[in-house]
């Protein structure tokens, strides 16, 4: 496979070429996804199998403080398309998450903005995105409740022909719960308004992640409370199924920051998130639920002396394997966080994990907040990437193929 990097017209801004990785490697170079001379943050990816393609979404915090929304293409082969803004105004806007709806061929992007201006009233607004970009159709929100929202994940479901967004809600006074809300794909609306997913009278329900079983037209939505993680299975239409919340990792430690995926060709779900550890560290952990929700094995993944944590999880296209990634820290408990990852099969078989990108000797420059995405015959796996010498932060981005071994070139413009 040639992995090559293609030069970008003039007025679509910088060119970011792939930096060049040894042969014979399941890895693609490094691709450096955007360089612009600022800070930028919590990237998001979704693959659309019609064009092979990716679209990473991320945040951008300038100078002065203010945030927008930016978007990169990239072909499955690690060759960057054009880039385009999602959304830029007076208030911030942050936290983007993204997914593909191949009846349309376009994406849904969402993401939380400051509609007062200063910091008092976070809302969920939403886009649709046409699959080669730029955005066409104006923003709409998706909630406006008087409180403060955070944190939002979106899903497509196929079966229920519509995307599924769930976040954290803050009202003053009580615990912090995870609400959804159904958008139909095609644009008309909502199904439904916003609606309670979990919550409880003494303990705050945060970080949510959802996937989506099409093997049963159903949602498994993940959450922790500080020191434990929960779920919730919904049905297509967004009723909660098997008796509500469950525990899915319940001991003495801290358990924190869920992801999940479904491989829908096994009718399962994989669990991940991070757990305190005796010696004071974080490790990372993986827990199988059934597509009938019933809690399956708990599997650690490789851990060392210091921290694994802020984990994200994909299966692939084909539904065979999964790929959790997380960030590690290297060197000493003050050394900078590299982006480590590891194979498991449906079959709970796990593979030996394998350094994604890690620090280079005398360069502190961390490596942090990694999500993935499955594509048809690769990962992708995105993460936030400090500049070396600057205070800028870049986004970075590299393909893993279990089985497909790339020979990289660079093209030259």
């Amino acid at each position: 496979t040639t992995v090559s990097a293609q030069p970008l017209p003039e007025d679509l801004g910088p060119v970011h070429r792939p930096l060049v990785a040894p042969a014979n490697s399941s890895m693609s170079p490094e691709i450096i996804i955007s360089a612009l001379d600022n800070g930028q943050y919590l990237p998001a990816v979704a693959y659309n199998w019609k064009h092979r393609e990716y679209l990473v979404v991320w945040h951008n915090k300038w100078g002065g403080g203010k945030r927008d929304l930016y978007a990169q293409r990239i072909s499955d082969r690690g060759e960057l398309k054009s880039w385009f803004t999602v959304s830029s105004g007076p208030n911030d806007r942050a936290q983007p998450s993204v997914a593909y709806d191949p009846v349309r061929d376009r994406y849904l992007i969402v993401w939380i903005v400051d509609v007062a201006g200063d910091g008092s009233n976070w809302d969920v607004y939403g886009r649709f995105v046409p699959w080669a970009g730029p955005p066409v159709l104006p923003e709409f929100k998706i909630i406006d409740w008087g409180s403060s929202q955070w944190d939002p994940q979106v899903v497509y479901a196929r079966t229920q022909d519509e995307f599924l967004v769930v976040w954290s809600n803050t009202p003053m006074g009580v615990p912090v719960y995870v609400s959804g809300r159904r958008v139909f794909a095609d644009g008309s609306g909502f199904p439904a308004g916003g609606f309670t997913i979990a919550s409880d009278i003494s303990q705050n329900r945060l970080n949510p992640d959802v996937a989506y079983n099409s093997a049963r037209n159903e949602y498994l939505v993940v959450y922790d409370n500080v020191t434990d993680v929960f779920g919730v299975r919904l049905r297509g239409n967004g009723v909660p199924l098997g008796g509500g919340e469950f525990g899915i990792a319940g001991w003495s430690a801290q358990e924190q920051h869920p992801a999940v995926a479904a491989c829908a060709a096994a009718d399962q779900y994989l669990v991940t998130w991070q757990s305190t550890v005796a010696s004071g560290n974080e490790d990372v952990y993986a827990r199988f639920v059934r597509g009938n929700g019933t809690v399956d094995s708990v599997h650690h993944m490789d851990a060392t002396v210091i921290n694994e944590n802020e984990p994200d999880i994909a299966c692939s296209q084909s539904g065979d394997q999964y790929l959790i990634v997380w960030q590690q820290q290297y060197s000493s408990a003050s050394g900078p966080f590299g982006i480590r990852g590891q194979r498991m099969l449906p079959d709970k078989t796990l593979y030996p994990s394998f350094p994604i990108s890690a620090p280079i000797t005398g360069m502190s420059m961390d490596r942090t907040d990694p999500e993935v995405v499955g594509g048809g015959a690769n990962f992708l796996v995105v993460w936030e990437h400090e500049r070396f010498g600057t205070s800028w932060q870049d986004i970075h981005g590299r393909l893993f193929a279990p089985h497909t071994l790339f020979w990289p070139s660079i093209t030259k413009p």
